[in-house]
């Protein structure tokens, strides 16, 4: 797979002149390196979330706040049939 592919993608009035305006502030050569940029910002932005809620897991059963694994386990899979049923596609529909 090669490392760089194309995207086409619309953008609303406001975020077309803020990426044009990024561009011409000479701080990106390119529209497509500032999508670039917002796009790992926000996939990093969500991997540190993930990251404080597996801390914040940890920091409970330290200190000996435990769910139920059966239980916990039971609920997402509803929630997994329940996504599946209303055909969610957005990972965060239901939760």
């Amino acid at each position: 797979m090669p490392s760089d592919t194309t995207m086409n993608v619309n953008l609303s009035r406001d975020l077309y002149q803020f990426v044009k305006g990024a561009v011409k502030s000479g701080r990106y050569t390119s529209a497509s390196e500032v999508v670039r940029e917002a796009l790992r910002e926000r996939r990093d932005e969500a991997l540190r979330e993930v990251q404080r809620q597996i801390e914040e897991g940890l920091a409970s059963a330290r200190h000996g706040e435990l769910l139920d694994g059966e239980a916990v386990m039971r609920e997402l899979r509803e929630r997994s049939a329940a996504r599946h049923a209303h055909g969610a596609r957005d990972p965060d529909a239901l939760f």
